[in-house]
């Protein structure tokens, strides 16, 4: 088990107060940048995935995708992660069509790509947005999904 994964829950941090402890622990614990403006940042190198956590409805997925996002992270090789804060939350949801909450938003560069919305499982999750990572780094998508067992080894 990593430092990450053992470290207890942190606090509420103050950008995302209110926000369930596991999505705190992306900020705090895992480093990812908490987005509390409407633009996302530029990000002209790499491909990232965007959590957008339903701000303001307490969903019962919300807490199983944080958990899950740095191992989708690290097995679609993405450059890294963020949490959207609510402008940020609102605006990709009006680019992408009005998507359901929680969702995972890949982002290459300052542009979505697409998204995927609730808790999946884990076939699911590597099935569909690999593709979409693929797209957003202009190559193509890996010869085969990851099983569980070998992403959390």
């Amino acid at each position: 088990m990593s430092d990450a994964e053992s470290a207890p829950l942190p606090a509420a941090t103050p950008a995302s107060d209110g926000l369930h402890p596991l999505v705190d622990r992306l900020v705090a614990a895992h480093g990812y940048p908490y987005l509390d403006g409407e633009s996302l940042p530029d990000w002209s190198a790499g491909v990232r995935l965007v959590f957008l956590p339903a701000h303001g409805r307490a969903h019962v997925e919300t807490p199983d995708v944080a958990v899950v996002l740095p191992e989708l992270q690290r097995v679609l090789r993405a450059d890294g992660g963020a949490v959207a804060g609510p402008a940020c939350e609102r605006r990709l949801r009006e680019q992408l069509g009005g998507i359901a909450l929680p969702a995972i938003v890949v982002v290459g560069g300052r542009e979505p790509v697409g998204s995927l919305s609730r808790m999946r499982d884990w076939d699911e999750f590597i099935d569909r947005l690999a593709p979409l990572v693929a797209a957003a780094r202009g190559d193509s998508p890996p010869a085969a999904p990851t099983p569980l067992s070998a992403a959390l080894s």
